[in-house]
């Protein structure tokens, strides 16, 4: 209306302008209403766009939501594995830490109209979308799906479609692979989003039926560590840039390929990752520089449901106990450092209450209805280098400060937790790791 508006002024003014010879100022008005009236019409263009796109975008829906059936991510069939926030309102489950895993059990009655559609968005996150017929009668397929960069406004959910190659029952599973914090928990962590996925749930189209899980793996292993736990730039090759593996390292994380990952698939485990590159114990790797990787050491982390979100604790005394946790951690402490490295004093005190910790706080006989499991077993793990990482870059360096931690530990709890705790070298000398092949593109963190 206010374009036909502007249109009739302008014509009037015009009419009048050319009969009359009005003055300059009337010329102007008829000028700029003519340009009001573009203006408008552009803008009713733009509305009228967006609303047929609109109204396309529902018809779509709707005529997809007759075939199709949408589960949310908190639906009870669902399984999770790892820590996962659920947010009831619009029933999708976050997470961060790596490995984090939502499992999915279907039956397919006919492959060629059937299928199953995940909904979901995160920064920098990737994730690994895994097939596994039950029968074992088809061989498993993978595919890692990657999202951007940087987030956008408006932003939609990124929508991946699972096609079946037959009929029968199926288990999918949805494991983030990365970091929680690809730019570290320093500075960029306060301006760039954290690498948060947000499952919100998955369309059960054609002839596909969701089932509930008979059986769960009865085994539960723990992984604490920094990047080679998290699996920070495993896909990664070593001729990779220092620059390009810090800024798009994420897109080459891949915890599944770890030995965190390999022993769960061995022993049919479930699995929990609270770990990310650059960790230490009482200090992260450049402590110097606390923009780059923040001032908490992993301890004072480990305790959250998401890495980066220190609201939301991890209710631990709900949850069954693990029967293993490896520690990985604590070379971070002494490398990268510029000679600023803990006393032995110092050091070995913040990994005994580590310890401590995860047995009084975290992992106590006190959180479980099973009294057959009276605590984990605790064994750190330390090595795994290979002989030429680079400059200040030494797994083993931290290695006899490790072992003297977990020497004094036994001796001062001779009959009690002592017993439930155990130490792991792993050269670093090249006849376990070699650097090829075996290490991707880990050349800066530990």
């Amino acid at each position: 209306k206010k374009a036909q508006t502007s249109i009739r002024t302008y014509r009037h003014l015009r009419t009048h302008a050319l009969k009359a010879e009005y003055p300059l100022r009337v010329r102007f008005l008829a000028q700029r209403s003519l340009h009001t009236m573009k203006w408008l019409l552009g803008l009713s263009s733009l509305f009228v766009g967006f609303t047929l796109h609109r109204f396309n975008q529902s018809v779509f829906l709707t005529r997809f939501a007759l075939t199709s059936r949408f589960i949310p991510a908190t639906e009870n069939a669902l399984r999770f594995e790892g820590r996962w926030l659920a947010n009831e309102d619009d029933g999708s489950a976050v997470a961060d830490w790596p490995c984090s895993t939502i499992h999915v059990r279907v039956k397919v009655n006919d492959p060629s109209q059937s299928g199953l559609r995940i909904h979901w968005r995160g920064v920098r996150v990737r994730i690994l979308v895994r097939i596994e017929k039950e029968d074992g009668s088809i061989p498993s397929s993978e595919t890692i799906l990657a999202g951007p960069a940087f987030d956008f406004p408006l932003a939609q959910p990124d929508i991946h479609l699972i096609s079946f190659p037959s009929e029968g029952a199926f288990h999918v599973s949805i494991r983030k692979l990365n970091n929680a914090v690809p730019l570290g928990m320093g500075l960029a962590n306060s301006i760039f989003d954290p690498s948060i996925v947000k499952v919100y749930g998955f369309d059960q189209e054609g002839g596909i039926e969701l089932l509930p899980f008979e059986q769960v793996p009865e085994r539960i292993l723990d992984f604490i560590g920094a990047s080679d736990t998290a699996g920070y730039c495993v896909d990664g090759t070593r001729d990779m840039s220092d620059v390009y593996s810090e800024l798009a390292g994420w897109e080459y994380d891949n915890c599944d390929s770890t030995v965190g990952g390999d022993l769960a698939k061995r022993f049919q485990a479930q699995v929990s990752f609270q770990a990310s590159a650059g960790m230490g114990v009482t200090q992260n790797a450049a402590a110097a520089e606390q923009w780059q990787l923040g001032p908490l050491p992993l301890p004072a982390l480990i305790n959250r449901t998401l890495m980066t979100n220190s609201k939301e604790r991890w209710p631990y005394e709900t949850r069954p106990l693990p029967d293993l946790v490896v520690v990985s951690l604590g070379g971070n402490d002494f490398n990268h450092q510029g000679g600023h490295v803990p006393t032995d004093a110092k050091f070995s005190s913040a990994y005994k209450d580590l310890l401590l910790d995860l047995f009084l706080n975290k992992y106590s006989s006190n959180h479980t209805e099973d009294p057959s499991k009276e605590r984990p077993k605790i064994v750190s793990v330390c090595g795994q280098g290979s002989p030429d990482e680079g400059n200040d870059q030494n797994r083993c360096r931290a290695c006899p400060h490790i072992e003297e931690a977990v020497n004094d530990f036994q001796a001062e709890n001779p009959f009690g937790l002592g017993s439930f705790v155990d130490y792991i070298f792993v050269p670093c000398d090249g006849s376990v790791v070699t650097g090829e092949d075996d290490i991707g593109c880990m050349v800066i963190k530990i």
